[in-house]
């Protein structure tokens, strides 16, 4: 694991996209959850202490369909869970975790679960860890980090970040056996990275484009991180501003939170290399007709099954 700087026996780590302070006790409040009797909603919080565990159901698609609630969860890292945290988790009928995050992360922060089938799928680039890259640039000062974020380069660090896992042949992998995961299993599935916002988010977007959603409730769905992990992120910032460690707090907005334009580079390099979404889902990710249908069949309530972008026998885009 990669420290930055000790001081007062304190350990600061940052994790991949997102700065974990957990040892320090900088802890997130859990929103609450629906009540059993209450109607499902779209994206709803699971109620346990990871500001970003939330339900992927509840969205309607093109059609009128409707994705289902208690099938797939996403979250940030589940390595503060407590004890009732593990128990809602049990409750729910999470039987399988995928851990997205880089071995650097997981060793940093392993995952505290109940007994379940842990899966750990990073989607990572070992020869460029995204993890080490942030560490570097806030252990390497104020005026380094000016240099490395500032004039718009944190945004377009990010841009970069999120084409590169479209056209990384490893990263693609990863997210083509977690659909093809969910499309198969029995019990309800959880999948999370480190703030569960930016692979976390794309894997959660290709899901909800291969189920028809509507490409505004996607980004709606994507963008509900930034809410979701505003008071962390402050929290975050507070902690290295008071230690001297940043300076200029506003450098790191890109960093810690999502913007549009990030989810969009994703789906504009999945045009770019692929002309349609269906050729992405069969020829990029791996993810046949036959598992589009599996996943829609499971996923889906009412209505029939909508085109995507392209056929996947035609390939054509639209």
């Amino acid at each position: 694991m990669t420290t930055i700087r000790r001081r007062n026996g304190i350990r600061l780590a940052v994790a991949a996209v997102s700065i974990c302070l957990t040892s320090v006790g900088i802890a997130t409040i859990p929103e609450s959850a629906p009540s059993a009797s209450a109607a499902p909603v779209a994206g709803a919080s699971i109620g346990i202490s990871a500001a970003n565990a939330r339900d992927v159901g509840g969205y309607a698609t093109r059609d009128g369909s409707t994705v289902r609630t208690g099938f797939v969860y996403r979250s940030n890292a589940l390595n503060t869970l407590t004890d009732a945290d593990n128990q809602k988790l049990v409750a729910l009928g999470i039987t399988d975790i995928v851990d997205v995050r880089s071995p650097n992360e997981v060793a940093a922060s392993p995952d505290s679960l109940p007994p379940v089938r842990y899966t750990k799928r990073p989607i990572w680039d070992p020869d460029n860890d995204f993890y080490l890259t942030v560490n570097r640039i806030i252990g390497s000062g104020p005026a380094a980090q000016q240099q490395a974020l500032g004039g718009g380069r944190a945004a377009r660090m990010m841009q970069d970040y999120y084409r590169w896992m479209i056209t990384d042949a490893a990263a693609r992998r990863q997210v083509g056996s977690t659909l093809r995961d969910i499309a198969t299993s029995s019990t309800p599935l959880l999948f999370h990275c480190t703030s569960g916002k930016d692979r976390t988010g794309l894997v959660s977007a290709v899901l909800l484009t291969a189920l028809g959603v509507p490409e505004r409730t996607v980004f709606e769905d994507y963008l509900a991180s930034n809410s979701r992990l505003a008071a962390s992120n402050q929290a975050q910032m507070t902690y290295l501003v008071d230690r001297g460690l940043v300076t200029d707090p506003a450098l790191f907005t890109p960093v810690l939170g999502v913007q549009r334009d990030f989810l969009a580079a994703s789906f504009d390099q999945i045009r770019r290399s692929y002309g349609s979404f269906d050729r992405f889902l069969d020829r990029g990710l791996g993810v046949d007709a036959v598992t589009v249908k599996a996943l829609r069949a499971k996923m889906l309530r009412r209505g029939g099954l909508p085109p995507l972008f392209g056929s996947l026998d035609g390939g054509s885009s639209n």
